[in-house]
C-alpha cells in the first residue's frame, strides 16, 4: 500500500543530509514523500530526490512560545494541503507544534528526539516552558525515539513522555557504501577532527582546551575544525574566538563542506564533544 508521508525538520539541510537515505527508501518502496522545512539551498536536492517540498516558515532563533503559534498554524495549513497518511517530525519546533496540528487534523506521528537543545542546557523557566510543551504534545504521538538512553530517561522520568511510547535507535545511521572504511593514514603525529556548527554547545570550547593542554607537551599534534561558523544559534561561537585559538596556533579551521569524507580520511581520530548528543 502507497503511502503519503510528511517528513518535517527546522532546516532543509538536515533532511536532505540526514534523512535522504530514508527518503530514497521510502520512495523506491513506492511511497510519496512531501518533505516540510524553511527553505535553504539543500531545498533543490529534496526536491532532486523526487519528493514534493514545502516552503514552511519557522523561527530557529525563537524561543518564545506565543510567537511560534505561528509555526504551529503553518504547519495545520501545510497538514491540511498535504493530506498526509502519516507525519515523521525531527527537531524540536516541529516535533512538538507538528505534531499539535497533526493531532488536531487526525495525522498519525512518529517523532525523533535528536537532541534536547539549548532549552534543556541552560535550565531556568525557559526549560519549564519547553518541558510543558512537550508534555502536552507529546501524549499524542504514536511512538517517540530517543537516540541515547539518557534523554530517554530524562523525558520518562519528568513525565515529558509516556514510557509505552518511548524508544530508543541507535543513531540516525551511515551509508556504509558513501562512507566507506579507508586506510589509517598513519602519520607520526595525529590530527584530531572535530566536525560540527561551530557552537559552545558542540563541545568546541572543550576540543580547544585539550588542544592547548596537550599541545603544551606534543607540539606536533594537529587540532582541526570543520564546520560553519556564524551560524543562527544562541550558543554560536564568535569569530573573534575562533580568530584568537588561530593566532595561538591551537587549531586550523577548514571551513564548511558539503562532503566531509576526505576530511575523515585525513585524519586519526574524530572527536565528537557535544552536549548529550556524542
Amino acid at each position: 500500500m502507497s503511502l503519503r508521508i510528511a517528513l518535517a525538520s527546522n532546516t532543509a539541510w538536515y533532511l536532505f543530509n540526514f534523512r535522504g537515505g530514508l527518503i530514497a527508501e521510502l520512495l523506491r518502496l513506492g511511497h510519496r514523500v512531501v518533505t516540510l522545512a524553511p527553505a535553504d539551498p539543500f531545498s533543490v536536492r529534496l526536491a532532486g530526490l523526487g519528493c514534493e517540498v514545502v516552503d514552511l516558515p519557522m523561527d530557529n532563533m525563537g524561543t518564545n512560545p506565543l510567537r511560534d503559534l505561528s509555526t504551529w498554524r503553518a504547519f495545520g495549513r501545510a497538514y491540511r494541503r498535504a493530506k498526509p497518511d502519516v507525519a515523521l517530525h525531527f527537531t524540536i519546533k516541529p516535533v512538538i507544534y507538528g505534531t499539535l496540528a497533526a493531532r488536531a487534523l487526525g495525522v498519525p506521528v512518529v517523532n525523533t528526539i535528536t537532541g534536547l537543545g539549548t532549552a534543556f542546557l541552560r535550565g531556568g523557566p525557559l526549560q519549564a516552558a519547553v518541558e510543558q510543551l512537550y508534555r502536552v504534545s507529546q501524549r499524542w504521538p504514536h511512538r517517540v525515539f530517543f537516540q541515547n538512553p539518557d534523554d530517554l530517561g530524562l523525558f520518562v522520568d519528568r513525565g515529558l513522555v509516556g514510557g509505552e511510547k518511548a524508544g530508543r535507535l541507535p543513531g540516525s545511521g551511515v551509508d556504509l557504501e558513501r562512507f566507506a572504511l579507508c586506510p589509517n593514514p598513519g602519520r607520526a603525529a595525529p590530527v584530531f577532527l572535530l566536525i560540527a556548527r561551530l557552537l559552545w554547545d558542540k563541545g568546541v570550547g572543550e576540543f580547544v582546551e585539550a588542544a592547548r593542554v596537550l599541545r603544551r607537551e606534543y607540539p606536533d599534534v594537529r587540532f582541526q575544525l570543520l564546520g560553519p561558523l556564524g551560524v543562527a544559534n544562541r550558543t554560536a561561537v564568535p569569530r573573534a574566538s575562533l580568530d584568537g585559538w588561530l593566532a595561538e596556533g591551537l587549531v586550523e579551521y577548514l571551513g564548511e563542506t558539503d562532503d566531509v569524507r576526505p576530511w575523515i580520511a585525513q585524519a586519526d581520530c574524530a572527536v565528537l564533544p557535544s552536549y548529550r548528543e556524542g
